[in-house]
């Protein structure tokens, strides 16, 4: 992994990819070296930041700040006394911030006092409760995290046309990922800890969950919990068949790590598979062949560099082939996986040289016979999904991908836009993809609630949803 490829990772998989570079060895070395160089280290060494902050790097020290997101608010406190003396709002349409929502020049009101409709028209409702935009008690022209208009389940996100809000239940502290069975009964588990403690735990069914307790099993083998210096819990935790897979890799020198794969209904059968810079991984199925897609570097005996390998749990003992090839140079470093309810696989990589993640489309037969012949495909001749941006999580919706899209800005903090999805459509013949257009599912309108994880609940959407009312799993489904 390239120092790019470490920082542009998700928030919960950047430890997963920081182990990768010398960089990242660098700053987890001991001594008396900075405490961060960037909000990314903060993140990395203490989590999550409390609801309304962000971590800032100061002085080489961790300390966290609060969000604020300026808004005019038309005046102090309401440009005049009523509103400029006139019912034509002072001459201007609301001081110039151009109309304040309004369709004439009285200020969206139906008189001269501003009432608006219904206050003030502002953004959403500009903090008042009174025709004279009073505020709470004068918001005084600045709109912050604290006196926005949180909604219970989707705090500032605002959700598009074409989709319902479901169910919501508690996003535990300190979980590295999260994973749901197939249902209809959704249990969960989860990989809790993001080093050498890193284990696997029951979480209940949705949506009532229970905080994590009893340790099922440890994701790092007994090996690099005795005798690695580094270890960092992925991302991700696959529920395929009866087991649970979930992976890390190490801080040594080429990242080695391994896939726990835990048996649930027969315990003593769990077992370690090697795998060095897994990232992401999915389980497919097609006909009697079921697998979990690792997108990384290696597989158990299987080489060759970053790749998309597949370890087959349908045969005793697992097999492990290589199933799809990167573009030769065109890919920095590791990517996103996800397979979606009709068998297309969403299969990723960190692109060379734009250094943005980029994703195809896979029909089911095509990854099928890749691993039951051991002949792995060429990612980039499949269908390009066109993000139109660059994204840090992804996961399947139903019969396609859904993506959490925006940019890197120049202290490497990830600036969100949308998460929107794409339909993928296997065609007459079984072996190519159609893809749909992007539709918006979340919009961003502020910096107030971020989205911090991205899961399928079957054919729906489980949303990981941080702002200052906590960390919460909101079910996302497509409208009826």
């Amino acid at each position: 992994m390239t120092t790019a490829d470490w920082k542009r990772a998700a928030p919960w998989r950047r430890s997963a990819v920081l182990l990768a570079t010398t960089f990242a060895v660098a700053l987890l070395g001991a001594g008396c070296g900075p405490e961060c160089v960037d909000e990314f280290d903060c993140r990395a060494d203490n989590g999550e930041p409390s609801a309304g902050e962000r971590w800032a790097c100061v002085d080489e020290k961790c300390d966290s700040v609060p969000v604020e997101q300026p808004q005019p608010d038309a005046g102090s406190p309401d440009s005049g006394a009523p509103d400029s003396g006139t019912a034509g709002d002072g001459g201007m349409t609301d001081s110039g911030t151009p109309d304040d929502g309004g369709s004439t020049p009285h200020d969206g009101g139906t008189t001269p006092d501003d009432a608006g409709s219904p206050d003030d028209a502002g953004t959403p409702d500009d903090g008042g409760t009174t025709p004279d935009d009073a505020g709470t008690p004068d918001d005084g022209g600045t709109r912050t995290c604290d006196n926005a208009p949180h909604d219970a389940k989707l705090g500032t996100l605002q959700l598009q046309p074409g989709f319902v809000v479901g169910e919501a239940a508690p996003l535990f502290d300190n979980l590295a990922a999260v994973g749901s069975t197939p249902g209809p009964t959704y249990s969960l588990y989860a990989v809790q800890g993001w080093g050498k403690d890193a284990a696997l735990y029951s979480l209940g069914t949705w949506p009532d969950l229970q905080p994590p307790t009893t340790k099922l099993y440890d994701v790092v083998s007994p090996a690099d919990r005795a005798g690695t210096p580094s270890v960092f819990a992925g991302g991700y935790l696959v529920a395929e068949g009866p087991r649970l897979f979930a992976g890390y890799t190490t801080g040594a020198t080429g990242a080695p790590g391994s896939i726990a794969a835990y048996d649930t209904v027969t315990p003593a059968s769990s077992t370690y598979v090697s795998a060095p810079m897994n990232f992401s991984a999915a389980a497919f199925s097609a006909g009697t062949t079921s697998a979990v897609l690792v997108n990384g570097g290696g597989l158990g005996s299987v080489s060759g560099g970053l790749a998309i390998y597949g370890l087959v749990t349908s045969s005793t003992p697992f097999g492990a082939v290589r199933v799809a090839s990167f573009p030769q140079g065109g890919a920095a470093g590791s990517g996103f996986t996800a397979v979606a309810d009709n068998g297309v696989a969403a299969l990723g990589f960190f692109h060379n040289p734009d250094f943005v993640n980029v994703l195809y489309g896979v029909a089911p037969s095509v990854v099928s016979q890749a691993l039951t012949s051991g002949t792995p495909f060429a990612l980039g001749d499949q269908s390009l999904i066109p993000v139109g941006s660059d994204f840090n999580a992804a996961a399947a919706f139903g019969g396609g991908v859904v993506i959490n899209r925006g940019a890197y800005d120049e202290n490497w903090s990830f600036v969100s836009t949308d998460v929107s999805r794409f339909s993928l459509t296997p065609d007459m013949t079984g072996n190519t993809v159609t893809v749909g257009t992007r539709t918006p599912v979340l919009a961003y309108v502020d910096p107030c609630t971020s989205v911090v994880k991205l899961d399928s609940l079957g054919s729906d959407l489980l949303v990981g949803i941080s702002d200052k009312n906590g960390r919460r799993l909101v079910r996302i489904q497509v409208a009826p």
